[in-house]
């Protein structure tokens, strides 16, 4: 899915990296506010995740750009720093801003289409996650 298909779905403001919106399509998601849980799951090879949280900081960017994650998604509102939106444009990610809670954001993507990001495996059962 395209990311102006994403922003539109979920009634969003893209915050940066609007010159890249058509060459980015996500296949799956992931949400979390701990920047630790996403470096310890998500496994995102193929370029294709979209991050959802409730997050501000630059920590957001960093994480995204550590996993190659290409689309974050600020939830619930929160107004992003503009050192946030900054160094997100100047690492070509893509920070959308909605004032849907995650669980709403993260049901109105996975009912058009979003995947679950596929997780990294760890040796233990899906349920000790």
């Amino acid at each position: 899915m395209k990311v102006d298909e994403v922003a539109k779905l979920i009634d969003g403001i893209i915050l940066s990296g609007k010159n890249i919106l058509d060459k980015i399509d996500v296949k799956t998601a992931f949400a979390a506010d701990l920047m630790s849980d996403v470096l310890a799951y998500v496994e995102s090879d193929n370029n294709d995740v979209i991050l959802i949280t409730g997050i501000t900081n630059p920590q957001i960017v960093r994480t995204a750009e550590m996993l190659d994650i290409p689309v974050i998604i600020v939830a619930r509102g929160k107004t992003v720093p503009n050192e946030t939106i900054k160094l997100a444009d100047e690492k070509g990610i893509i920070i959308i801003s909605t004032k849907n809670i995650v669980f709403t954001t993260s049901g109105i993507l996975y009912t058009n289409g979003i995947k679950p990001a596929k997780i990294k495996s760890r040796g233990e059962s899906a349920s000790s996650c």
